[in-house]
């Protein structure tokens, strides 16, 4: 009997510690400002390079001048008869491991926090490599192998294609300056990132074999996500032109302050949730903006009716301005993919197979892959994070605010990320 009870009780003990691993509390940030997390997302903009000397760096190269023109821009041809694909790297002087990053909707590799975050990994005595993502309008000229982005399982293995090319291409280069590749990617890129984790774990033969893979607060759903960016922009629908004129220069005020260092990173922000929408929204929409007049440029669908030379766009952009991410899933996406496979398009079945839930056996079985989310980021529902915990386990780390990516200038949140990168120690 007395056996029994402490078998029980053994049991007990491993059944808690599982679930103490599984459903961990969340990360929590101290002197973080409680707003709303749409508005707290706004405080991505506190994080752009040289912004501080976080206190856990302790390296110091030659960061007095401007990291951006530290790194080296280069061209390389991914597909035939196309514009060579501009990248950007940042090289240690000694060998180290390399992180290649890919970024969130629509950010071209010269982006400011982009920038920010190579800047973080480069203190740390990596090597970075920063690509554009598949939205934006430069990597789809050059290295986008559809008409119509938009199909995880296809942008991702663009992305593998183009990084394939440009890694390989500096390895030959610079020898043994490269050792071990770690990918990391966050918001779209946290997703695209997972997704080429998949491919590899499938391929073992494939050339680049990643050794960590960190995803920073991807989306489950594509479709919902999207739909939600849209949601926000269209918020101000309701509102005059003046109106939207006035917010657009608040936003463009404090961002000025931000960068002449005149506001306090742990003061409120001075927005309600629907400026904080719009900001959002806004942002997001001008890529979708760029990427449509692309589109209409290498193939016209028949859908944008205004003419446009060099000379005169503005009737093409008044056009296109009115089309919202779903529109264009319900237009060029669907007859693009409806022409390439003879079928009607369902975008439930799309959306279905780009999201996470599609590779959910590799995000259980990989040890290799890592993700960091926020407890609040509005991309995500509440059963997409309990769908992540239990598929992740203790892979996965939740940080109790931050909203979508507004934790990236907090120096806790950093650390976090740090550590999540670094690879464990060869035996």
């Amino acid at each position: 009997m007395k056996t029994k009870f402490f078998k029980i009780l053994i049991l007990l003990a491993i059944i808690m510690t599982f679930q103490s691993k599984l459903f961990a509390g969340p990360f929590n940030l101290v002197y973080y400002p409680a707003q709303d997390p749409i508005v707290n997302t706004l405080r991505s903009a506190l994080f752009y390079p040289g912004n501080k000397q976080f206190s856990f760096m302790h390296k110091q190269f030659f960061m007095e001048s401007n990291f951006y023109d530290q790194g080296f821009v280069y061209d390389i041809n991914i597909l035939k008869d196309r514009p060579s694909l501009s990248y950007k790297l940042w090289l240690q002087p000694k060998p180290a491991n390399l992180i290649t990053i890919i970024p969130g909707l629509g950010t071209n590799y010269t982006g400011l926090s982009l920038t920010a975050i190579a800047e973080v990994f480069y203190l740390q005595g990596y090597s970075v490599l920063a690509v554009s993502s598949v939205f934006n309008w430069e990597f789809y000229e050059s290295a986008s192998s559809t008409l119509t982005p938009g199909y995880t399982p296809v942008d991702s293995l663009d992305i593998y294609y183009a990084l394939t090319k440009i890694i390989n291409h500096l390895e030959k280069k610079y020898g043994n300056r490269i050792k071990d590749n770690i990918l990391v990617g966050y918001s779209l890129g946290g997703l695209h990132t997972l997704y080429i984790a998949n491919y590899e774990s499938k391929n073992k033969d494939l050339s680049i074999g990643f050794k960590r893979y960190l995803a920073l607060n991807p989306p489950v759903d594509m479709l919902y996500s999207l739909k939600k960016l849209d949601n926000f922009y269209l918020v101000a629908d309701s509102w005059t032109k003046p109106e939207i004129t006035k917010k657009i220069y608040k936003g463009m005020r404090f961002y000025r302050k931000i960068l002449d260092k005149a506001t306090n990173n742990t003061a409120k922000l001075p927005f309600t949730i629907n400026e904080a929408k719009y900001i959002i929204g806004l942002s997001f929409h001008l890529s979708l903006v760029e990427l449509l007049a692309s589109i209409h440029e290498r193939h016209n669908f028949g859908f944008l009716k205004a003419k446009s030379s060099w000379f005169s766009r503005n009737a093409l952009y008044k056009e296109i301005d009115n089309y919202t991410y779903y529109d264009y899933l319900l237009t060029f996406f669907k007859k693009n993919y409806a022409q390439k496979t003879g079928k009607k398009v369902f975008l439930s079945e799309y959306n279905k197979r780009s999201g996470l839930k599609a590779i959910e056996n590799t995000l259980k079985n990989n040890e290799k892959i890592r993700v960091i989310h926020t407890s609040n980021d509005f991309l995500l529902k509440d059963k997409d994070r309990e769908w992540l915990k239990s598929t992740l386990g203790d892979r996965i780390t939740f940080i109790n605010k931050g909203g979508h990516l507004g934790y990236l200038y907090n120096d806790q949140a950093l650390e976090l990320i740090c550590k999540d990168v670094k690879l464990p120690k060869k035996k």
